[in-house]
This record gives C-alpha cells, structure tokens and sequence, in this order.
C-alpha cells in the first residue's frame, strides 16, 4: 500500500499528551488503524516524525541494509531512533504521545502536524512557524539550491 498524508493540521495536545486528530487526517489513517504507528525524534529537527507501522518497518529494512555493526553504525543507529514507540490512535480519534518523548521537542500546547509523503511531523506550532516563515528571497534561493544541488552519482536533473 502506497502512503502519501497531505495537509497541515493544527491541533491542540492535553497535559496528559493527546492529541484530537482532525476527522480528515482520521480517514487518511483508517486503512493502517490495525497495524498501529511508530513515533520517534527526528534525527535532523526539533520535531517528532510520525510513521504507519509499514511504512517505519520498511525504514528498519533499509537502514540495517545500509548499516553494520562498527561503532559509527550503531551509533547512528542509536541517535535515529532516538524516542521510538509504538503508539495508536484510541476510539475517539486521540493519539497519546508519551510524556518522555514530547520532551525531546518540547511541544507545548499547540502542534502542527505536517506531511511529510509516508509520514508525518509533528511540531510545537510556535518551532514550526519559525522553521516555514521565510521572504521570497529565502524562498527562491532554496529552491535553486534544491534544484541545482548535485544528485548521488552525478546527476544534477
């Protein structure tokens, strides 16, 4: 099954750490409510990454693919998965972010969730806000970086 979320949502998580999923990122959600979700820290920024049980099983696949077990190795291994759970979405449409791994972040009260393809992220809306402001000089500039950056291999299309 291919997985592709799309669109930002705002929410609100509880003291206890819930957050009430928006009904349409719920009908996203409804064919892999069964196999349940991965949450970790991302490795690259101050957000939580979001993933459907395929999806992160399939990311375990590639990285012991990639990786051996030479110090460096595990070591990425132990910083990429910092934070991982396996967590659920309950009846009401609430997934319960463990308290230890909200820390990582420091989510607060607001979050954002973001797509990210098969996956997605979930910010303290205040860190996410900051990390999406831009001017259109900013704008332009990554997208020719993007753009323009060389490609494994060489290739620069």
């Amino acid at each position: 099954m291919e997985i592709y979320f799309s669109g930002v949502f705002n929410c609100k998580a509880d003291a206890k750490g819930r957050v009430m999923l928006p009904v349409s990122l719920r009908n996203q959600m409804a064919p892999m409510l069964n196999d349940g979700f991965f949450i970790k820290k991302s490795y690259y920024d101050e957000c939580l990454e979001f993933y459907p049980a395929e999806v992160w099983k399939a990311e375990v696949k590639k990285l012991n693919e990639r990786l051996g077990d030479s110090r460096k190795d595990r070591d990425f291994k132990r910083k990429f998965t910092a934070g991982l759970r396996k967590v659920e979405i309950d009846a009401t449409g609430r997934l319960l972010i463990p308290k230890d791994v909200i820390g990582l972040v420091d989510i607060k009260k607001e979050v954002t969730l973001s797509p990210m393809d098969n996956h997605l992220e979930i910010w303290d809306k205040a860190t996410y806000d900051g990390e999406v402001d831009s001017t259109a000089d900013d704008r332009e500039q990554l997208a020719y970086d993007v753009k323009y950056a060389e490609k494994p291999g060489g290739d620069v299309s």
